[in-house]
């Protein structure tokens, strides 16, 4: 088991989840999550799946990730191990995953991203993520968290084209929050390379290309880490 602990800045206007302000003065559409104190949060769910499809497109590339792609088939055939035991009661549940998790060992479409968990698979290896919060100042007050943002959206209604205001309650550039990711491991295997390369794939929110949140094809959700623990940032390719 490790754990990363995790800077995040915005570098852009974020929106996060989908909450909706009705009945809020100047008829905001849709607003940023915010936790108990209404400052804005950043849920661990949202962050876990940015980073998950960062690593399901990085995986592509032959030499990415290939570390974490062995790993999970060490894995994968430890719990083949266990199950194919006689001390396993073979139920159909049981002896569907065993055919599903040796095909896939035998075709090697095992994949990098079953780090965050396999379905249908108990005691996987997986990631965990706490939710991110922000970094507070005293000198910060909570409306100095947000702005109001306008965007048009353009529908067709009987061949017309028509373009339609939407207010939005975003997440300033510049607010730092910090969080926690967990890799909880049950096995014995070591997995110090694995979090070199999960560290590597969390870099590539710094490239730009990849955000979070909503509406990120119109700009919003680019975000920078850093590590407070980065005792070890590991061996990067070029394009990861």
């Amino acid at each position: 088991m490790f754990e990363i602990k995790v800077k995040l800045t915005t570098v852009s206007c974020c929106l996060i989840g989908n909450q909706t302000e009705s009945f809020s003065v100047g008829g905001v559409d849709q607003s940023t999550t915010i936790d108990e104190s209404g400052r804005p949060i950043i849920h661990g769910s949202a962050f876990k799946g940015a980073l998950r499809n960062i690593v399901r497109e990085q995986e592509k590339e032959v030499k990415n990730l290939k570390k974490t792609k062995n790993y999970v088939e060490h894995i994968i055939r430890e719990i083949l191990e266990k199950y194919n035991s006689e001390d396993i009661t073979k139920t159909e549940k049981v002896r569907n995953m065993i055919s599903n998790l040796e095909k896939q060992v035998n075709n090697k479409s095992l994949k990098a991203e079953y780090i965050f968990g396999m379905e249908g698979i108990n005691g996987m290896p997986r990631i965990f993520c706490s939710d991110f919060r922000v970094i507070e100042s005293k000198d910060t007050k909570i409306d100095d968290y947000f702005m109001i943002d306008t965007k048009n959206s353009l529908e067709e209604i009987n061949g017309e084209i028509l373009s339609n205001p939407r207010t939005y309650k975003v997440i300033k550039p510049g607010v730092r929050f910090e969080g926690v990711i967990r890799f909880y491991n049950p096995f014995s295997k070591e997995d110090g390379e694995i979090e070199a390369e999960l560290k590597c794939a969390l870099n590539m929110f710094n490239s730009g290309i990849y955000g979070i949140g909503n509406s990120k094809s119109r700009g919003y959700g680019q975000i920078t880490v850093d590590f407070d623990n980065d005792k070890q940032k590991g061996e990067c390719h070029d394009n990861i």
